[in-house]
């Protein structure tokens, strides 16, 4: 579809806090490929998937001039056909870029994943109820299996030898049997919370609230987070039960 996301009224936003878990979704979430620009930009690729942050540059977190933003797009461009991906941009957090989503609405740029970004205080945690999940520092076959089972995804194969190899030794991949799955990778005082998934048959039976406790108690006091796309209520209700709230909106643009 096209146009912008709408955003959600009485979110005040931290843009320092912004910033802080943008920097690091950056390296929890890592492309194959990956380039900053001096006026803030950052160009990333992975070729084979296609999806989301994996392939799409991302803004810098600050209001663009309008005079920036023809030769910003030209470079967005430019990388992809360098990299072979179609020219996409994170827009984050759509806040600050009113005149950008604008621009992109006038070329016809598709809306893809509007996307809310939840975060949690590190004081609010409730006792990890068990069974406590396998954990590793890799995407075992076993976790992969799991990934496939819960989300039937064709792509595990390509996250497994890109996204996933690139984190080996720094998330942490949990699972519940084969039946609910997540990634944890904390740093600098914050985990981010990736791939939380359950089997069909077994949502809404308390999995996804152990598995999300376990994790974030295994993070000893670093502030957790979580994206969630902005239509799936089911999930951001589940996420505000837990204690997370809003803290920011993103949205993806690609080139038709």
């Amino acid at each position: 579809m096209v146009g912008r996301p709408v955003a959600t009224p009485n979110v005040r936003t931290d843009n320092a806090l912004v910033r802080r878990l943008e920097a690091h979704a950056l390296t929890a979430w890592p492309a194959t490929i990956s380039e900053t620009t001096p006026d803030g930009w950052t160009l990333r690729a992975t070729p084979g998937l296609d999806r989301g942050r994996s392939n799409n540059a991302l803004t810098p977190c600050r209001e663009l001039c309008p005079t920036e933003l023809a030769p910003a797009l030209e470079r967005v461009a430019e990388f992809a056909r360098r990299h072979g991906i179609r020219p996409g941009i994170q827009v984050s957090p759509a806040h600050l870029h009113g005149a950008l989503l604008a621009e992109l609405d006038a070329r016809g740029w598709c809306t893809q994943w509007p996307t809310v970004v939840m975060t949690r205080p590190p004081e609010h945690s409730l006792a990890p109820p068990r069974p406590r999940p396998t954990v590793d520092d890799e995407a075992t076959p076993e976790w992969l299996g799991a990934w496939r089972r819960c989300e039937g995804r064709g792509d595990v194969e390509a996250h497994a030898s890109t996204v996933f190899a690139l984190l080996r030794g720094r998330a942490r991949f949990a699972r519940l049997g084969e039946d609910a799955v997540a990634i944890a990778v904390p740093a600098g005082g914050l985990v981010g919370l990736f791939c939380i998934a359950v089997a069909p048959e077994r949502r809404r039976t308390g999995l996804a609230s152990a598995l999300i406790e376990a994790v974030v108690a295994d993070a000893r006091g670093a502030m957790p987070y979580l994206q969630v796309e902005a239509r799936n209520a089911g999930a951001i209700a589940l996420y505000e039960r837990l204690g997370f709230t809003e803290a920011y909106r993103y949205v993806h643009r690609t080139q038709p």
